[in-house]
């Protein structure tokens, strides 16, 4: 995914405030463990909220796109990154939060390989560790047919994207053309954008099934919602 818009990747999302939801994401943090020093970030993108955070905190991230590891890594020069994919990566550190933002838990399609995901983060976690999950639309929120359009631009060139929403079964589909100018002329790209929609209820189930207290949180740090999961303690399991 991203394949054929990594380049104006930040350009197109200059509207979201990173910093805001960095700071969020620290109190989020200091109010669960104040005591945390290292975070990994799944599906780090082009690493902004790793910028924002980096002064705080040890922090790495893994990303399927290469050329967003390439961005990440020069923003970001005394963190570690690495293209992997979420279901399967082994990077033999552990960390004190493992996060994934952006609803890019999403990409992985099935609940199954959602397991798989939460099984790994949880292997790259210390013994108090905390995992963060920003989710995707539901089942029942997807509004297939709607049709959106985003504009931006930079000192060279101008961007507008226009995306269709479709839908097959439990898979949202994001249908993507952008337009993108410059001096050189307009260049026509396209993409394909595959999402799992899961209900809140099998979401909790599969985070309950790798043995994690789940907490939701239904604002979370930019109105999509966050799941908090962290180990259970003994308390946790009496009767």
């Amino acid at each position: 995914m991203f394949d054929n818009s990594a380049e104006i990747y930040d350009a197109l999302y200059s509207f979201k405030n990173y910093k805001h939801e960095a700071d969020t994401i620290r109190q989020y943090l200091n109010r669960l463990n104040p005591n945390v020093t290292s975070l990994l970030d799944v599906a780090c993108g082009t690493g902004k909220h790793i910028e924002y955070l980096t002064d705080y905190f040890t922090i790495d991230g893994i990303d399927l796109n290469e050329r967003f590891i390439q961005t990440a890594q020069k923003r970001n020069s005394s963190s570690n990154f690495w293209c992997v994919d979420m279901t399967s990566f082994q990077l033999n550190k552990k960390y004190d939060v493992v996060m994934c933002l952006f609803s890019s838990i999403a990409y992985v399609k099935t609940l199954i390989r959602v397991k798989e995901s939460i099984d790994q983060f949880k292997r790259h976690l210390s013994d108090t560790g905390i995992i963060i999950i920003e989710p995707w639309y539901t089942p029942d929120t997807w509004e297939p047919g709607f049709v959106s359009v985003l504009n931006s631009e930079t000192e060279s060139h101008k961007i507008s994207r226009m995306s269709h929403a479709a839908r097959d079964g439990d898979i949202s589909i994001l249908n993507f053309e952008y337009l993108v100018g410059s001096i050189h002329g307009i260049e026509h790209k396209k993409e394909r954008h595959e999402l799992g929609l899961f209900k809140h209820e099998e979401l909790i189930d599969v985070f309950e099934a790798t043995g994690m207290k789940v907490e939701y949180d239904s604002e979370g740090i930019s109105g999509r919602g966050l799941y908090i999961l962290s180990f259970l303690k003994e308390e946790d399991n009496s009767v």
